[in-house]
């Protein structure tokens, strides 16, 4: 779990897998609900969102593993739920920035 040289937390990641810099800002929190099976049902809380049509990043209490399949729920109004696969997951202050690459909107 490392990221690229050219990331800055808070401004997104960039890597070979993640590009979310050019994302915005989404406000409240997401839920990400694993759907794999050895952790299928476990949730947690995202907050300090990025967004872009691609990905999603945000800060998470507990780590996620890269290649997690999950779904996501959102607290903002009009966001509609999508899923994902976690990409990247870094060691930030007392949490962890999570990268996840979002599948294509239904």
């Amino acid at each position: 779990m490392t990221t690229n040289d050219d990331t800055v937390h808070g401004m997104g990641f960039t890597s070979a897998s993640l590009s979310i810099s050019g994302g915005s800002p989404l406000s409240g929190t997401a839920t990400i609900f694993h759907l794999d099976d050895e952790r299928f049902g476990e949730m947690h809380d995202l907050v300090e969102l990025a967004i872009s049509e691609e990905a999603l990043e945000g800060r998470a209490a507990s780590p996620m593993p890269a290649g997690a399949s999950v779904s996501l729920g959102f607290e903002a109004p009009g966001t509609v739920a999508r899923r994902g696969e976690v990409v990247q997951c870094d060691a930030c202050g007392e949490g962890w920035r999570i990268g996840i690459r979002l599948a294509s909107a239904a």
